[in-house]
């Protein structure tokens, strides 16, 4: 399917200073966020050597404070993806394709980052060994999906709906891949015209497209993406959150509804304190309003007949008193996730 796709710059805070950078691409509901991870990296890496470069819609929405720091912000116009499904999230999603081409005249590489991570330590230096190790024509790399384990790893009919959309790609010997980091060769993207691969494969198969540029992107390019490990994206999971001290992951990435200014759980408690502070320092006219599970689902019910949804919501309950404790996992289940870890899910 043709159909008129257009990016470009509309303005800056400023230019370009290093080779390479790291970007994100965010509606303007999601700027704070971006923000927030931006800082960490900062205060993290004083002598970063990369760019930090937060693409958005609006430039005037940027705090002024913020402006005048060491993050690039760049306003852009992408046109053409209206027709294509976001779920709950937003087109800008499907921005992070265009950014090898509208970044094309200042970087070598992207590293491409999701909003909703969390950095744990630096990871600059680390992820360019790894692309160093790359073959050098890969244009596109990104870590497993957290379903590679659980399909590994969980016996559970829940799980036939990701079995579905996952198994198509095991026919190509494909590690299905998260979208939530990548790394962009910028020349080889481009050369290799992979926006419009991943895109003509988007509008060609839009109700195959479950997980939406990410499905596209496994969709267009499978076996071409190169492998990037886990700790670059440790997915927040009950399979992974019990092994983050020993891994040392770099990135968490709070996935699903599990975000720590959104939802506070096992998965994300121990993070929300953090995201309180910032926006009470940064965001003072902003109110973040953090819900347990259970508060969540007195807000959002799932079943429309009263008495099912409350037998429901209280044995969810006592369930995920349960899982709090051990996650619900068995030392064989345990012994699995840490065996396709040590192997980069190979």
């Amino acid at each position: 399917m043709k159909v008129d796709l257009f990016a470009k710059i509309i303005k800056e805070s400023r230019s370009a200073e290093f080779k390479n950078a790291i970007v994100f691409s965010v509606d303007n509901n999601y700027l704070p966020y971006a923000v927030f991870v931006a800082n960490q990296i900062i205060n993290l890496e004083p002598n970063l050597d990369l760019d930090i470069c937060i693409c958005l819609p609006d430039l005037s929405i940027v705090p002024e404070s913020f402006i005048a720091s060491n993050i690039r912000f760049i306003e852009i116009e992408v046109n053409g993806l209206e027709a294509l499904p976001v779920g709950r999230l937003s087109l800008s999603a499907y921005h992070r394709l265009f950014l090898p081409e509208i970044l094309a005249d200042d970087y070598q590489y992207l590293i491409y980052l999701d909003a909703d991570i969390y950095v744990l330590q630096p990871f600059s230096k680390d992820i360019f060994t790894v692309i160093e190790g790359f073959n050098e024509s890969f244009a596109v790399a990104a870590a497993p999906d957290i379903s590679e384990l659980q399909l590994k790893v969980v016996k559970d009919s829940k799980l036939k709906k990701i079995e579905g959309y996952i198994k198509h790609y095991h026919e190509y010997n494909h590690i299905y891949r998260n979208s939530g980091v990548l790394v962009f060769n910028v020349k080889n993207y481009l050369n290799q015209e992979i926006r419009d691969k991943v895109l003509d494969y988007a509008f060609d198969n839009i109700a195959k497209l479950q997980c939406h540029d990410q499905s596209a992107l496994n969709g267009a390019l499978k076996t071409d993406i190169a492998l990037l490990p886990f700790r670059f994206n440790w997915q927040t999971h009950k399979l992974t959150i019990n092994l983050i001290d020993e891994y040392q992951p770099y990135i968490l990435h709070f996935i699903g509804e599990n975000k720590p200014w959104r939802l506070k759980n096992y998965l994300t408690e121990k993070y929300t304190n953090d995201y309180v502070c910032f926006f009470e320092n940064y965001y003072t006219d902003t109110k973040i309003n953090i819900l347990t599970d259970y508060e969540w689902r007195l807000r959002s019910p799932k079943y429309s007949n009263k008495l099912k949804e409350l037998i429901s919501r209280e044995a969810k309950k006592m369930k995920k008193d349960i899982l709090h404790k051990n996650n619900g996992l068995k030392t064989k289940q345990y012994n699995k996730i840490k065996e396709l870890l040590n192997q980069d899910f190979i």
